[in-house]
């Protein structure tokens, strides 16, 4: 997570907003979980497994009386909603991948060469000092801390380092950063003085449903899904999943481009493209191309007929044309319907499928959209409110029904893109796109 020297940068712009009892024990709490070794972090799995996000409750149930009224227990948990905020940063804003070998080592190097930038900026000073009696001190049912360690390792950081080249986190990003979890600091601080606090199960769905686009409300990369039976993971930033795109802003237009995304396939009915020109359409940049499905553009009449709507998704006419097209694409590829969530979520359940990702995790990819398109599905109801609403959520048990009926009929992924006209070299050039 984030490195001890920015906890201590956000620390001091806390204490530059905020009166404390002891600075001191304060900054030194922020940067202890760093020294612990095994559950210092508190962390925890929810959403079946797929998102990492750090116990706060169980923190505050067991030290939340010692947060009143002792820094040190404070600046302890304020280290955990700053990694809470930093996973956010750099997984779901950044894209960070920690599973291309060479990675962590390269995030570490960035570290080391960016503490001195930190240091120098905020005004940072090598004055910390481990409490005395700390042995006693109730934190440490937590875990073991070796503070000898933690205070050498601290004095190294505070060793000026040669500026270099930096792979990925830059000086702008410790800035912005910084910035981020000052503010979601001083927000919790007004949480836990109205006796409140994060929840961490919100906090983790949270920061899973932000579109990558702000022009959008249902962009997400197919990357980072574990191949079933590997230690491998799909690719990131090589195929977007997305909603439809009517303006495209200039923040939105340049990412974009920074990860190679330059394909963009519209799987929107003709009528529909026509009500609502894509903002991609009109762009150079991009190579669109639009092949119009019909077939599950209307919500289904009844629960039982959403699978099947998804099935007859797979017998359009262009789905060679669709997949073909993602196949021969030079760079990355962004696909999207109106809403991200039928049409799309059948393309999307095909491709995890043929680069081996598991089923529970082709399900998984697909309620998101319901969490995602909470604000589309509301506007959509007050206006349809003779719709069920069940039909138009993106549940479970149509993904996984879909699943079990596209297997009976075409068996695997391979065979059906086979089916679909697909020839044996483009399905090979297909599945490299993820796997």
């Amino acid at each position: 997570m984030a490195s001890s020297i920015i906890h201590l940068a956000v620390t001091g712009e806390l204490i530059k907003q905020r009166q404390f009892t002891d600075v001191n024990r304060l900054r030194f709490g922020a940067v202890l979980p760093d020294a612990g070794h095994g559950s210092s972090h508190m962390k925890i799995y929810v959403a079946g497994g797929h998102r990492k996000t750090y116990d706060l409750e169980g923190f505050r149930s067991i030290y939340g009386g010692l947060m009143k009224k002792d820094d040190l227990y404070l600046g302890y948990y304020l280290h955990l909603i700053q990694d809470l905020v930093y996973r956010h940063f750099v997984y779901d804003k950044h894209h960070w991948d920690p599973h291309t070998p060479g990675n962590v080592e390269k995030l570490h190097r960035d570290y080391t060469i960016g503490n001195t930038y930190v240091i120098n900026k905020y005004g940072l000073s090598n004055d910390l000092a481990v409490p005395p009696d700390f042995e006693a001190e109730p934190i440490n049912r937590i875990c073991g801390f070796d503070t000898n360690e933690l205070m050498q390792r601290m004095a190294e950081y505070f060793i000026p380092v040669p500026d270099d080249d930096i792979f990925f986190f830059k000086k702008e990003m410790a800035d912005e950063y910084i910035s981020e979890a000052v503010d979601c600091c001083i927000r919790e601080l007004d949480a836990l003085d109205s006796e409140g606090g994060t929840d961490s199960y919100t906090a983790a769905w949270e920061n899973a449903h932000r579109s990558l686009l702000e022009s959008t409300l249902n962009t997400r990369d197919l990357g980072m899904y574990r191949i079933a039976g590997t230690k491998r993971y799909t690719a990131s930033n090589v195929i977007y999943r997305s909603d439809r795109c009517d303006t495209l802003s200039a923040h939105d237009k340049e990412l974009l481009l920074s990860r190679g995304i330059t394909t963009v396939i519209d799987l929107r009915s003709t009528q529909e493209a026509e009500q609502q020109p894509s903002a991609f359409a009109a762009d150079d940049a991009f190579n669109s191309f639009h092949f119009p499905i019909t077939e599950g553009m209307e919500p289904p009449a009844s629960l039982d007929e959403v699978p099947l709507s998804y099935m007859s998704i797979t017998a359009a006419d262009c789905m060679k044309d669709v997949f073909g097209c993602i196949a021969d694409a030079p760079g990355g590829v962004l696909f999207h319907c109106t809403a991200g969530k039928d049409r799309t979520g059948v393309v999307s359940a095909v491709l995890l499928s043929l680069a081996g990702v598991s089923d529970e995790d082709i399900i998984y990819d697909y309620a998101l959209s319901r969490e995602f398109n909470k604000v589309r599905l509301e506007a959509f109801l007050q206006k349809h409110p003779e719709t069920d609403r069940e039909i138009v959520l993106a549940n479970e048990r149509y993904m996984e029904k879909f699943l079990e009926l596209f297997r009976e009929k075409y068996g695997t992924a391979e065979r059906y893109l086979s089916r679909t006209g697909l020839t044996a070299e483009r399905i090979r050039s297909l599945g490299a796109k993820l796997g």
